[in-house]
């Protein structure tokens, strides 16, 4: 819009600089978008008025997200480009949801971790060979580390996540890792098959708010447990996550337990 000279405009000259038709413009006023007055039988609109709808149609639209339905519906799309090891296909997917304003936690719980576990499932029942399960982990990884969030701001806390020793599966905690980043979280990811020993000495030397250990092997949940109350005995809250835990409950308790300032979980 080019430089207005005057305080007032009659309608049909504002709508000429704001680049529109005067019908446009008389809905907006009719809407209450544009405010105007009634002078002489003509609609009078100010400067500085103006100037403020011009500056807001200008202004880039936040992203919508996407509809939870329509994010499960590309579940499908990511089981067929992970099985197919089309790497290019599943971080475009994944990178238009974001860009479209998909939340990272939901992206993770409905569209990427359904198709892991039936890759899974399939491998299990002798219908996929190993080998695609591992690519199709290994895809998934690289996915979250570009999309990986950084927010701004205040962190929440300091937390460390890790699985301990036995249990090879690193990409739960990476989702993990990811989810609390989300959430405003200062994030030591440490990997998997980590000693608890180790994890329990990492937490006694650093300012660790919160620990978080991933457990996918039932085999030593004992350890984990034992491990979370080694930990907690240092004052440091901990969670131990496991089978039927989201992402969405692993971030409400870590921010719960954040807020209330308990060692216990």
């Amino acid at each position: 819009m080019r430089d207005i000279g005057g305080d007032q405009l009659e309608l049909r000259e504002a709508a000429d600089l704001l680049g529109v038709h005067y019908q446009t413009a008389y809905r907006w006023v009719r809407r209450g978008r544009l405010p105007a007055q009634l002078v002489d039988s003509k609609y009078v609109v100010s400067r500085r008025d103006l100037e403020t709808v011009d500056a807001e149609r200008r202004a880039p639209a936040a992203p919508t997200a996407p509809n939870p339905k329509r994010i499960d519906r590309q579940a499908d799309r990511m089981h067929r480009a992970l099985v197919d090891g089309d790497e290019a296909a599943a971080g475009q997917l994944a990178r238009r949801l974001v860009d479209e304003g998909a939340d990272v936690v939901e992206l993770i719980q409905l569209v990427l971790a359904p198709p892991l576990r039936r890759i899974g499932q399939d491998w299990h029942d002798g219908h996929l060979p190993i080998w695609i399960e591992h690519r199709a982990s290994a895809i998934v990884e690289r996915i979250l580390g570009e999309l990986a969030p950084n927010p701004r701001g205040r962190r929440r806390g300091t937390t460390m996540v890790a699985a301990v020793a036995g249990d090879q599966h690193s990409l739960p905690t990476t989702m993990a890792a990811v989810a609390l980043r989300a959430s405003n979280w200062h994030v030591h990811h440490l990997g998997a098959n980590m000693p608890g020993q180790e994890l329990i000495r990492f937490c006694s030397e650093y300012d660790i708010d919160l620990a978080v250990i991933s457990v996918t092997n039932p085999d030593v949940t004992h350890l984990a447990d034992d491990t979370a109350k080694q930990i907690r005995a240092t004052n440091t809250s901990t969670i131990v996550g496991g089978a039927g835990r989201s992402l969405q409950q692993l971030v409400e308790q870590a921010n719960s337990l954040r807020d209330a300032g308990t060692p216990a979980a």
